[in-house]
């Protein structure tokens, strides 16, 4: 007489196994995505931040030589820890805001060790059309805009 075995087969386990795996792959494919993307979005409001600071600093001539992070801090348009710049943007790099060396009626606001070449590029694409210039290389967006 032969007894019957309970329990699963090599290949029934190895099916669930590999469903579990599969499954958890897609997971960390979604998170990073979805980290990319909430980096990206802190990254377009800090720009915007940065944007508003600007016109409230802005003199009466129009032009922008002598803003600085620093300024903008001084006279409370972006918060007082952010007067250094210095880690502050959402890839843990920093944030500059200075006027165009060419043209002073225009400044720049870099963003330093963006860690993700398709986030900057996002970056790039999404400023295009509302900026005079936007660069990203080396891991530093730039953005230059009209004031």
């Amino acid at each position: 007489m032969r007894v019957k075995v309970k329990g699963f087969t090599f290949i029934e386990v190895l099916a669930v196994l590999s469903i579990i795996a599969i499954a958890s792959l897609g997971t960390l494919v979604l998170r990073d995505w979805a980290v990319g993307n909430a980096r990206v979005s802190e990254a377009k409001n800090l720009i915007t931040t940065l944007q508003a600071g600007a016109q409230m600093w802005k003199p009466a001539s129009g032009e922008f030589t002598g803003i600085s992070m620093t300024e903008l801090s001084n006279i409370g348009a972006v918060p007082s820890d952010w007067a250094d710049g210095v880690g502050k943007n959402p890839w843990g790099g920093d944030i500059m805001i200075g006027p165009d060396t060419v043209d002073a009626s225009k400044y720049i606001i870099r963003l330093t060790n963006v860690g993700s070449a398709e986030e900057g590029q996002r970056l790039v694409r999404d400023y295009t059309d509302i900026s005079a210039l936007t660069s990203y290389a080396d891991g530093d967006f730039t953005v230059t805009f009209q004031g």
